[in-house]
């Protein structure tokens, strides 16, 4: 299945890829986002909270959150700025418990529940955080057409930790390199315009490295593939493997390459999706050097 998909993304190019991702990694299971349900108004558009999402096991919550299913309930990993959850106060770690009052079979008894709703619903959730639970009601938000539209919604986010390990050139977490602009690359070695950009990145990290910059190259494939690639010798910056895309889903980074700014604090300042010219993306660079 993996080598149909890489192979299927060669020939459909970045966003031909994005959508093989989409429907590869569940990004729509890995946030509130429907995938192709009917909104419960037709024409409506689809709702949701504005939020990615995880399962967790009962056997990982607190007695205060009981009761809780065996299947567990469902764990906050992101929140989106401006969205209904956002709003609300939800926060990265909370765990949502049940919705109206129904307790969570995992993340499929929320995102039913949600897909049924549409834009504007009032919905009841109890949350866990810090060992306590509480309800807090919403109105659910819209739902972006294009995932591309979420993952501009963490411009001016503190940027997530990378989840995964270096396998080149090792420079700690990303929380080690406040005080340096980090360019993030996810990106793919079957990816035309990801090997089209790596001369470029490559050029970049040795020009301004000694001037604050650090590029991380950001791949979710094996190590075994990884390392074939990169006995080429085009990637001197250092090399992260994203074990099971956790990064990726944290980034909402779906098509390749994506490439994400930090500036010297560990805010997202940009994120840009597609092949780009070495001058635009310098000019990105030297905004926060």
């Amino acid at each position: 299945m993996g080598h149909a998909i890489r192979g299927l993304g060669r020939k459909l190019g970045w966003m031909g890829a994005a959508l093989l991702l989409v429907g590869a990694v569940g990004a729509a299971e890995a946030s509130d986002a429907p995938k192709a349900q009917v909104s419960a108004k037709p024409n409506a558009p689809a709702a949701w909270l504005g939020v990615a999402i995880a399962d967790v096991p009962a056997a990982e919550l607190p007695a205060a959150y009981a009761p809780v299913t065996k299947e567990g309930a469902v764990r906050v990993q992101q929140v989106f700025k401006g969205t209904s959850a956002d709003q609300a106060g939800l926060k990265e770690g909370d765990i949502i418990l049940t919705i109206n009052k129904t307790e969570l079979l995992g993340r499929k008894t929320l995102l039913d529940t949600i897909h049924s709703k549409t834009v504007g619903d009032l919905v009841e959730l109890r949350i866990g955080r810090d060992g306590k639970a509480f309800t807090q009601k919403m109105a659910l938000s819209p739902r972006p057409e294009d995932m591309r539209a979420i993952t501009q919604m963490l411009v001016g986010s503190p940027a997530p930790a990378l989840d995964g390990k270096y396998y080149s050139g090792d420079i700690g977490s990303l929380a080690k390199n406040k005080g340096q602009v980090v360019l993030l690359d996810f990106w793919a070695t079957w990816c035309g315009p990801c090997r089209a950009t790596i001369p470029s990145l490559d050029a970049l990290y040795k020009k301004y490295h000694d001037k604050g910059l650090e590029v991380i190259g950001i791949s979710s494939e094996s190590l075994e593939d990884l390392k074939t690639f990169q006995a080429a010798g085009n990637q001197s910056y250092p090399l992260f493997n994203d074990v099971g895309q956790l990064t990726a889903h944290q980034y909402q980074a779906y098509a390749y390459p994506t490439l994400v700014v930090i500036d010297r604090k560990g805010v997202i300042q940009r994120i840009e999706v597609g092949g780009h010219p070495m001058q635009d993306m310098e000019k990105w660079i030297l905004e926060y050097l």
